[in-house]
């Protein structure tokens, strides 16, 4: 049972942060995306470099890992603080929903055993991973459709008038 719910706080917690705080759930995926480049390419080497850093200062693999993972989309989400407004806001949690199923397929692995097998003995898990190609690829269409419509601006909007001399 806390397997499940630790899965849903993982899948429901980037919804609700991105509902709440108006951020663009489009540009978080794209950024959660990043993470996962990040941590797939240099975990070994930020590893390595974190055992360097001075003593009172201390690290994990584990924290490691998640920096790498979520600081890109933690980092997106706060500059992207109330960038939705209006009906946009409610198209938004679309690209949210994605981000919180991706956010689990990508943080599960790394978490400690305990929680991980917890997480992954659940029916849940199994039908999310069995359909892990569909949430990665739909949500990337998904974050790049919406990222275009969010940041587009619209030509011949108002006008600004300069003052003459």
């Amino acid at each position: 049972m806390t397997g499940l719910i630790w899965l849903l706080v993982i899948v429901f917690l980037p919804l609700i942060l991105l509902f709440s705080l108006r951020a663009n759930a489009a540009a978080v995926y794209l950024s959660l995306c990043l993470g996962f480049v990040l941590y797939f390419f240099d975990s070994h080497t930020a590893s390595s470099a974190a055992g360097t850093l001075p003593v009172h200062i201390k690290t994990t693999p584990l924290t490691v890992n998640l920096v790498l993972l979520l600081g890109p989309a933690v980092l997106t989400m706060l500059l992207q603080l109330h960038s939705i407004h209006g009906n946009k806001k409610m198209l938004n949690i679309i690209p949210a929903v994605f981000c919180g199923l991706f956010a689990a397929l990508i943080i599960v692995p790394v978490l400690p055993h305990s929680i991980m097998s917890g997480i992954i003995s659940t029916t849940y898990w199994k039908s999310l991973t069995k359909y892990q190609g569909a949430v990665v690829g739909i949500g990337a269409a998904v974050a790049l459709i919406f990222f275009w419509l969010f940041t587009m601006k619209k030509e011949g909007g108002k006008k600004h008038h300069t003052a003459k001399d």
